[in-house]
């Protein structure tokens, strides 16, 4: 459960554009045909370059998160921090709209977002940098 709030809350920084990721993949958009290599014009169907797609390929960090995210403690996961978000914008949940599992959850991610936080304080280089990420947060 650990693995999934904390890749979550680093999610932006698994893997970057489509373009640049170590495992990406070329799929031609009109007939599927995919290789790992870049494609100029589909050999299959013959579609030109506009055809063609770039993703994440199988092994990107990206990739795998997202697959983790399917299981039923990614699906537990992903509610939980939009229960957070709807409690930010002002939605009120009481302990009677959710389970048990799900506060246990909900307190795991402000921990982690806690633990985050510090850690991003500590690196700070000087007074005005540690502020600015004060600030942002709010």
């Amino acid at each position: 459960m650990r693995f999934l709030i904390r890749s979550a809350l680093r999610q932006g920084t698994l893997c970057g554009r489509e373009e640049d990721c170590p495992d990406r993949v070329f799929r031609c958009r009109q007939c599927g045909y995919s290789q790992p290599g870049e494609l100029d014009a589909c050999p299959a169907c013959g579609a030109g370059w506009k055809a063609i797609d770039v993703s994440h390929g199988p092994a990107c960090p990206k990739h795998l998160v997202e697959e983790a995210f399917e299981t039923p403690n990614g699906i537990l996961v992903r509610r939980c921090f939009r229960l957070l978000n709807a409690k930010s914008i002002g939605l009120a949940i009481t302990l009677a709209d959710i389970t048990e599992e799900e506060l246990r959850v909900m307190e795991s991610i402000e921990a982690e977002k806690q633990e985050q936080a510090a850690g991003e304080d500590r690196d700070a280089k000087s007074f005005q940098e540690l502020l600015l990420r004060k600030l942002s947060r709010r």
